[in-house]
């Protein structure tokens, strides 16, 4: 009888909910009878539905929670959407530009002391393509420094022009700061012209520009260099030397003059040096008893006496200002590495994840020159809002070929850069053309993940260029991609189509399971129940002379990867189809290990050291008495 009742109160809720289209949130018993709501739904009027609800909601067989739950359905909150990460503002942006092959990432790579890998430099044109970001620092202030590709207005002078200028455009817009680099040795040129009086009547009112002329490493030649360039209209030029880092002092020193003055960066930036030497005038105007500013002789004899301005407040001026150059505490990011071959839509799937055109994108293979970075940010979950939001880094890398075509130059420190994205990488995403199969340099580069101890995510891209598909054919490409992958048979397959968007929005919850499996840990008696179960199943391997390994304990000794140290007899006797079995073992009987390889350090100890030192079974969590495994004995 109170079934049948409860079926009448779900039946009158919907007819009622339907009739008026208000969205209606079911309850568990609400969901188990919701098609025969909704087929009957019709055929209830609202006075019958009102005196069921007069004779059975209101039953004592009701409590309070499930009446509310069932008359007033809470509305679920709505994950925020994931968006790029706005830069603080704190944290200004200073462009560079040029015309072609002028120095501009050599100047980058000197402000910001990344010689040694930062921007790709060479003696050769259209090396940067893509905007590039570098941190730097000068006089106790962080700022960023934005590299772009050379400027050319003519799209028929160079390849990518119209999409090199467009990246410019954007970080000009960004920026609070201009730099035009031009060459001080070949002088002023037609196209430097362009960029100057571009800059002069679209940039100038908004924020400083500045010119530098580059490559003016000599003293005496530096200034007659430099002097070539005032017809430009930009001011004063700075004869620099981005090889050697003559006068990039003094054109900082000026940029953040002239942006304090236009006002272009948030207050107070570029004057943390200047209130720190006036509150050190402060004090040592203090300790000789000499007036401060805006004091007299007068004042000074009345603050021997208490009277005036309190000492207190000019040592926490002095001690405010030194605080000022205190690091900051960041957000932790989470660093995702975007490889593969060239040519399998790595750019298009950067795009697509950052909502906006990043990366130049074309059918050229080698588009990507130097490995370019996207920071997005994941609003913490409607349940938790006082945790903090989650940063994804992801560095989209140059396509990697083989060894043998790779030639030293611009294109062997290219593959340089996506290497050491893989090394600093906390998620790897495999990206694979889902057209073209699997090939040997795809098998490469998973061993490189692998041996690197990378977590990893497999992206088979241009999934919608997959014809006659079928029901069976997701199954099949899995266990396709499995058999020709085993050295990252371990990671999470998503296949995905960058130019369509096609489950793009799987891969940061792919991306999240494989962060927390690279930095699991698990515990040692938990460890060792799998050890002991895996031997039992499985003994270790023996040599024809009789020697035989015998396992005694192991234990995780660190994470990202999870890195277990198993004690044996000889780590000799330990062949790799044992280590592999051992592994599977451990991922077969405990969850979380998916997206991750896992290290297997295999240590001689003797008998007695082991029986010594331990505190009971390695099965029974640290009690009782202290023996090996049983086949070990």
């Amino acid at each position: 009888m109170c079934r049948i009742k409860i079926c009448l109160v779900h039946v009158a809720i919907t007819a009622l909910l339907l009739k008026h289209a208000v969205a209606f949130l079911s309850t568990r018993e609400t969901s188990r009878s919701c098609r025969l709501c909704t087929s009957i739904q019709s055929m209830v009027s609202d006075e019958e539905a009102e005196m069921v609800l007069d004779d059975s909601f209101y039953h004592e067989e009701f409590d309070e929670e499930e009446r509310k739950s069932v008359a007033f359905p809470t509305k679920k909150k709505q994950q925020q959407a994931i968006r790029q990460f706005k830069r603080p503002k704190k944290v200004p942006l200073i462009a560079v530009v040029g015309r072609p092959n002028v120095g501009k990432s050599a100047l980058v790579n000197r402000i910001a002391g990344t010689q040694s890998g930062g921007a790709i430099v060479a003696d050769q044109e259209g090396i940067t393509r893509d905007r590039t970001y570098r941190t730097a620092e000068f006089l106790g202030e962080t700022f960023q420094l934005v590299d772009t590709g050379g400027l050319v207005f003519d799209d028929n002078d160079a390849i990518f022009a119209a999409e090199i200028r467009e990246q410019a455009m954007i970080a000009i817009e960004e920026s609070s700061g201009v730099i035009l680099v031009v060459d001080g040795q070949m002088g002023p040129t037609a196209l430097d012209e362009q960029l100057a009086t571009f800059l002069r009547k679209d940039v100038l009112k908004k924020m400083p520009v500045l010119l530098a002329v580059n490559k003016c490493e000599s003293d005496k030649n530096g200034a007659y260099l430099a002097s070539q360039f005032w017809s430009m209209g930009l001011g004063e030029p700075f004869a620099v030397s981005a090889l050697h880092g003559v006068g990039t002092a003094d054109l900082l020193e000026k940029m953040f003059e002239d942006i304090v003055e236009k006002g272009s960066a948030i207050k107070g930036f570029g004057t943390k040096v200047k209130e720190l030497q006036a509150a050190q005038r402060a004090m040592v105007a203090l300790d000789k008893g000499e007036p401060l500013d805006g004091e007299d002789e007068t004042d000074v004899f009345l603050r021997k006496y208490g009277i005036g301005r309190d000492t207190d407040e000019v040592i926490r001026r002095y001690e405010e200002a030194m605080s000022a150059f205190d690091d900051e505490p960041t957000m932790e990011e989470i660093n995702v590495a975007i490889v593969g071959r060239p040519n399998v839509g790595k750019s298009s799937l950067l795009n697509t994840i950052f909502g906006s055109k990043r990366a130049i994108v074309s059918d050229i293979a080698g588009t990507t020159r130097d490995s370019i970075d996207a920071v997005m940010e994941r609003p913490p979950s409607p349940s938790d809002t006082d945790a903090p939001p989650t940063l994804y880094r992801f560095v989209d890398t140059a396509g990697i070929r083989r060894k043998g075509k790779v030639e030293f130059g611009p294109e062997f420190f290219m593959v340089n850069r996506a290497l050491r994205a893989i090394r600093r990488a906390d998620v790897v995403l495999l990206v694979l053309d889902a057209t073209a199969g699997v090939t040997e340099q795809d098998r490469i580069l998973a061993q490189k993940i692998s041996d690197d101890g990378r977590a990893c995510v497999i992206i088979c891209n241009k999934w919608d260029a997959v014809i006659d598909k079928d029901s069976n054919t997701y199954d099949q490409s899995v266990k396709y991609f499995r058999e020709e992958l085993p050295q990252v048979r371990w990671a999470p397959i998503l296949f995905v189509s960058a130019a369509t968007g096609q489950r793009c929005g799987k891969i940061y919850d792919a991306v999240d399971s494989a962060v927390a499996a690279h930095r699991k840990r698990i515990p040692t008696s938990v460890l060792n129940e799998v050890l002991r179960d895996a031997t039992l199943w499985q003994p270790p391997p023996a040599r024809r002379n009789g020697a035989q390994a015998k396992i005694y304990y192991g234990s995780q000794v660190s994470t990202r990867p999870p890195t277990i140290v198993v004690f044996v007899n000889d780590p000799t006797l330990i062949n790799d189809n044992y280590r592999r079995y051992l592994d599977r073992k451990l991922r077969e009987s405990l969850d979380g290990f998916e997206s991750t390889p896992i290290r297997w350090m295999f240590r001689g100890r003797r008998v007695r050291d082991v029986t010594r030192n331990m505190n009971g079974s390695p099965g029974d969590g640290g009690s009782g008495t202290s023996f090996p495994f049983p086949h070990a004995i």
